[in-house]
């Protein structure tokens, strides 16, 4: 008998066939890579990039080439960057690309492998080890795969605002990476507009207009109704009347659909259709799970931050008419500046050109607090 599995998964990149749409940003970014040009995106936390770059580069590897995706997500040291692109290319690389790699490392002596310990224990007994040097070598890799195998690579920085918490580690990045327009393309997503400005448009930072900028925008209702309808469907279940309020509810974030999904399915017995008592039972089921994280995210705020966020969630009109900023006690010559701090983080996106709350749970979250 079949194990009735909740199909809708709610942390992690979710694997390429499982991707609500995405069909157009993926074929775009692998073309820009195909065709030798690096890319960049930008969205909040949660908001899909890593999913789009691992189904870039599942799009990459069955066209042969060889790929890595680097996390870089609160990298603190040169040995750490190591660490990761050392990874990255010991999950991606397998079969005849893997065995091209593992002979041009064992040349090079640097104590990179794609196997066993690697770098982080040779760094364990040998602390003075100089990372610097064998990450400007590590970084030559596709350069010397492409000299033996004829294949550009395509290689991910995700989270790559994080690569600022290392003095120095862009210009060594660009060092290199700047002389690989025959051999590799990159693609770099980070979750903090502000720093990934600060990276690819600051005329003092070696990376500036490196990549060319893409936006992940939400997801298209019609494609998470049909997405969910279809889930529902194969597993025996009817999203029924519970369907509309949840694609309203999520606005087009794609983690926010996968969880709300995924605690409607649960609260949907199979060969039963949902209702809206099972919409109210999903909703308080997510907005449960997700509270200490919402809370933690807040406290994080700064305090006009929190009152200008307070002031979006009461959605009483433009942040702008002094009766919304003076209800929550801000000043209005302080929104502006507020404002820019809360998109350069993410908390806040544009829509229609009208300031929103990301994350709609957030949004519920601030709702129901009311005040500071």
């Amino acid at each position: 008998m079949a194990r009735d599995l909740n199909p809708f998964q709610t942390s992690g990149p979710i694997k390429p066939e499982s991707m609500i749409d995405r069909e157009e940003e993926t074929r775009e970014l692998f073309d820009l890579a195909d065709g030798g040009h690096s890319s960049r995106i930008v969205a909040p936390r949660r908001y899909g990039k890593s999913s789009v770059l691992g189904r870039v580069l599942t799009e990459a590897d069955k066209a042969g080439m060889p790929t890595a995706h680097v996390d870089l997500l609160d990298v603190l040291t040169l040995g750490a960057i190591v660490t990761r692109i050392e990874r990255a290319y010991s999950r991606a690389l397998k079969g005849s690309l893997r065995r091209a790699a593992d002979d041009i490392l064992k040349t090079w002596r640097i104590g990179v492998s794609l196997g066993g310990g690697g770098f982080a224990v040779m760094m364990m007994s040998n602390p003075t080890l100089d990372a610097e040097s064998v990450l400007l070598k590590l970084l030559e890799l596709p350069t010397r795969l492409a000299e033996k195998t004829g294949l550009r690579s395509v290689i991910a920085f995700d989270e790559i605002q994080d690569i600022l918490n290392v003095r120095g580690a862009d210009g060594i990045l660009r060092s290199v990476i700047q002389y690989q327009a025959d051999d590799a393309s990159y693609l770099f997503a980070g979750s903090s507009p502000t720093l990934v400005a600060k990276l690819f448009a600051d005329p003092s930072r070696p990376f500036l207009e490196h990549a060319l900028p893409k936006e992940l925008q939400p997801l298209p209702d019609d494609e998470i109704a049909r997405y969910i309808a279809a889930r529902f469907a194969e597993s025996g279940r009817d999203a029924g009347e519970a369907l509309d309020p949840l694609v309203e509810f999520v606005r087009g974030h794609p983690q926010r659909t996968m969880l709300l999904a995924h605690h409607l399915w649960a609260a949907t017995p199979r060969g039963s259709r949902a209702d809206e008592s099972a919409w109210r039972e999903a909703l308080a089921n997510a907005y449960r799970s997700a509270g200490p994280l919402l809370r933690a995210r807040y406290e994080a705020l700064n305090t006009n931050e929190r009152r200008l966020m307070l002031a979006l969630a009461a959605g009483r009109g433009s942040v702008y008419e002094e009766r919304v900023y003076a209800s929550v006690g801000l000043k209005k010559g302080s929104i502006g500046r507020t404002l820019e701090a809360l998109e350069g983080h993410a908390e806040v996106i544009r829509a229609a050109g009208r300031p929103v709350i990301a994350d709609p749970l957030f949004e519920l979250w601030l709702e129901e607090k009311g005040t500071l």
